[in-house]
C-alpha cells in the first residue's frame, strides 16, 4: 500500500509497540533509546505504550515522560501486533490519477489525521485475471483496521470480497447499502437536473443532448438516467441520438462532436428542431473535447452551441469560453467516508447507510450569453 500519511518503519523486533519515531528536529528515535533513557527494558516500554496494567504506575509515568521528551512516536503497525488495532485506514482506488481522486484523497487524509488515524492508499482492481489474489489479500490484510473503497464499475464484486473478509468498510461513489455496505455517493440526479433546466431556457428538449462516459460507470449511467428522466417529464421521449456513452476523455468528446458535424446535426443549423443546440457532458474532459471539435468546425460556443460539463476541474476555467459545470464535493466526500467508517467501527451491528452529497451547477460563459 502507498502511504499518504507516512508511518515510521520498525527497525527492531522487540514486540508490540517497537519501532522508531521522529524526535525533535526530525531525528529518528528508537524504542531502544527510550528504554535506555528511562532505565527500563524494551519490553517495559512496549507495555507502557500499549497501556498494559502490569507496569507500576511510577515506572509507567517515568517512561511516558521520556517518550514525550524524546518525541518518540510508536510505529502503529508494530503496536497493532499486540493490540489488534493499527490506527490505519486503507483507501483503495481504481487508479491514482485525476483531480477527482486527488481531492477525495485530500479530504479523507485530513479527516483521518484529525481523528488520530493514518491513511494508506493502494489501487484495487476487479478480481479478473492475475490481480484477483492480490486484491483479496489486501482486503483481508492485518495492516489496516478498516477500509474505504472507491467503486466505479457496476460489475465489481467488491461487496462479496469485503463481506468474506469481515473488515469494516465504506464504499465511495456507488450505493451498495442494499448489499450491507455503508456508502457515500454524489447526488448526480440533482446536478444533472439543474443543468437540464438551465439549458432548456435556450433550447427545445429535442435539441438537448447528453454525452456520457463508460456504460458500466455508476456516475455516468446515473447522469444519463437523470437526463432522460428530466426530458420525459417535459413530454420529450429522447431519441437514440440524444444519449451517447463512451469514455471520460477529451478524445471521446472530439469524436462525438465530429460525428455530429459530419451528420449535419451540429453546425450552422444547430438549435433547430432535432439538431444539437446544447450538450451536457458527463465530465469536463468530454465537454472540452466537444468545444475543441466545435471550434474546428466553426461552430461557436455559446451562440450556436451551449455546453455544461461535470467536475468543476481546473480545465473548466482555463478553456475559453469558460466552461459551465456541475461542481462535485470531492474533499467532503473523502472526509464523510472517514467519518462514516468511524461510526461503523464503533457500531458494527448498525444497519448500513447511504450518505448522498449535494452537487451544484456553476454557470459560466459556455452556456449563457451573459457577460461575466
Amino acid at each position: 500500500m502507498r502511504n499518504i500519511n507516512p508511518v515510521p518503519n520498525s527497525h527492531d523486533k522487540a514486540g508490540a509497540g517497537s519501532g522508531a519515531g521522529a524526535g525533535p528536529g526530525g531525528n529518528t528515535v528508537s524504542i531502544h533509546e527510550v528504554a535506555a533513557a528511562a532505565g527500563v527494558s524494551i519490553a517495559t516500554v512496549s507495555r507502557v505504550i500499549n497501556n498494559a496494567p502490569s507496569v507500576a504506575s511510577a515506572t509507567a509515568a517515568k517512561v511516558r515522560r521520556v517518550v514525550e521528551q524524546l518525541g518518540y512516536v510508536p510505529n502503529p503497525l508494530a503496536k497493532g501486533l499486540g493490540t489488534g488495532e493499527t490506527r490505519v485506514i486503507g483507501l483503495a482506488l481504481p487508479r491514482f490519477h485525476g483531480e477527482f481522486m486527488s481531492w477525495l484523497l485530500h479530504g479523507a487524509d485530513e479527516e483521518a489525521a484529525r481523528l488520530g488515524y493514518h491513511l494508506m492508499m493502494t489501487t484495487i482492481t476487479p478480481p479478473r485475471g492475475p490481480d484477483g489474489k492480490r486484491r483479496r489479500s489486501l482486503i483481508g490484510s492485518r495492516l489496516i483496521d478498516a477500509m474505504i473503497v472507491v467503486v466505479t464499475d457496476a460489475a465489481d464484486s467488491i461487496a462479496e470480497d469485503i463481506g468474506e473478509s469481515g473488515v469494516p468498510a465504506v464504499i465511495v461513489d456507488a450505493d451498495l447499502s442494499d448489499r450491507g455496505l455503508d456508502s457515500v455517493v454524489l447526488d448526480n440526479e440533482r446536478g444533472t437536473r439543474e443543468a437540464v433546466e438551465h439549458l432548456l431556457r435556450w433550447v427545445e428538449p429535442d435539441s438537448l443532448y447528453f454525452v456520457g462516459g463508460p456504460r458500466t460507470n455508476f456516475d455516468s449511467t446515473q447522469r444519463a438516467s437523470s437526463f432522460t428522466g428530466a426530458l420525459r417529464e417535459r413530454g420529450c421521449t429522447p431519441s437514440g441520438d440524444q444519449v451517447a456513452m463512451g469514455d471520460y476523455s477529451v478524445d471521446w468528446g472530439k469524436e462525438w462532436a465530429t460525428r455530429m458535424v459530419q451528420r449535419g446535426l451540429l453546425g450552422s443549423q444547430s438549435g433547430q428542431k432535432g439538431r444539437v443546440g446544447a450538450v451536457i457532458a458527463a465530465n469536463d474532459k468530454i465537454a472540452c473535447g466537444i468545444m475543441d471539435a466545435a471550434e474546428a468546425a466553426r461552430v461557436w460556443v455559446p451562440s450556436q452551441l451551449r455546453i455544461v460539463g461535470f467536475n468543476d476541474s481546473q480545465m473548466s476555467q482555463l478553456v475559453r469560453p469558460r466552461l459551465s459545470t456541475v461542481a462535485l464535493p470531492m474533499a467532503e466526500m473523502g472526509a464523510t467516508a472517514v467519518r462514516t467508517l468511524m461510526r461503523r467501527i464503533e457500531q458494527r451491528s448498525a444497519p448500513p447507510t447511504c450518505v448522498r452529497l449535494a452537487t451544484r451547477l456553476i454557470v459560466r460563459e459556455s452556456s449563457t450569453a451573459m457577460n461575466f
